[in-house]
């Protein structure tokens, strides 16, 4: 039998009873949660970079199809050009969103008034 072929629970007891068997008070799981942690920090922080490359992606195309109507009047720029700028910039605002969950940015939400509670009678 191999590790990967344990269920959870059977990993849970395989952890306990190494726990028993070390007499080093847990030291060696601790090294090996700290392990996972960081590797989930990795992952993370991977992917965080991939979407903010794309997000600066978009924005370099926005700024380079209005780059050559730049000083001109709005109605001289192709609505054709406005309209693939436009979904340029949406793409880079979505993966900055995207970009902004991973990193645990903005997940509180906005503080509000509270109501007080209307009066009996």
């Amino acid at each position: 039998m191999r590790l990967k072929d344990c269920t959870k629970d059977e990993l849970i007891f395989v952890i306990k009873r190494l726990q028993m068997y070390s007499l080093s008070d847990g030291h060696y799981i601790q090294l090996a949660l700290r392990d996972v942690g960081e590797e989930r920090e990795r992952k993370k922080m991977d992917e965080a970079r991939k979407i903010a490359d794309y997000a600066f992606q978009k924005r370099q195309e926005y700024i380079d199809l209005l780059a050559p109507y730049e000083g001109k009047r709005l109605v001289d720029i192709p609505d054709s050009v406005f309209k693939k700028a436009d979904a340029a910039m949406r793409e880079a605002k979505k993966a900055d969103r995207r970009w902004n969950k991973i990193m645990g940015i903005g997940d509180a939400k906005p503080a509000g008034k509270k109501r007080r509670a209307a009066p009996d009678g």
